[in-house]
């Protein structure tokens, strides 16, 4: 994945730019359209998911049980486990899901062991705990007073 789109992700952007450019190399993105169910116990239950833009509800014994969207972490390499054993998630709209395979995340281990690090503990926060990317400083033009 191109390091430039990867950096854009909210759920990376406490990371570093030396640890996004190492990371970048092992994630693959997927596009997810809308009504498509994914299985937590099936294919993405290895894999550490991030959501980059869309929206999906988490349904478990037909119930409703959370919603997800851009920011949002899943699958069974995610940082947080789910407290339920078999869930659903359901793209309520086209989901951009950025993927790391659980053979992906065993190679950028051996490779670079900090950046996995670094990446899962991204994924583990809250999303309010996140680091905003602060605004470039606008220089304002003033007149001197006469």
């Amino acid at each position: 994945m191109d390091a430039m789109r990867f950096a854009s992700l909210a759920t990376l952007f406490a990371l570093g730019n030396e640890h996004l450019v190492q990371i970048a190399p092992y994630a693959s993105e997927r596009v997810i359209p809308a009504g498509r169910r994914l299985l937590l116990t099936g294919r993405f239950a290895d894999e550490l998911v991030l959501i980059a833009a869309g929206r999906g509800g988490v349904r478990c014994a037909g119930e409703q049980v959370a919603r997800l969207g851009p920011g949002d972490v899943f699958g069974e390499l995610g940082g947080e486990r789910p407290p339920y054993a078999t869930a659903t998630v359901t793209a309520q709209t086209d989901l951009r899901l950025v993927v790391f395979s659980a053979r992906a995340m065993k190679e950028l281990r051996a490779d670079a062991p900090e950046a996995a690090d670094a990446l899962v503990a991204a994924c583990a926060l809250d999303p309010a705990e996140r680091a905003l990317p602060r605004p470039a400083p606008v220089l304002k033009l003033v007149r001197p007073a006469a």
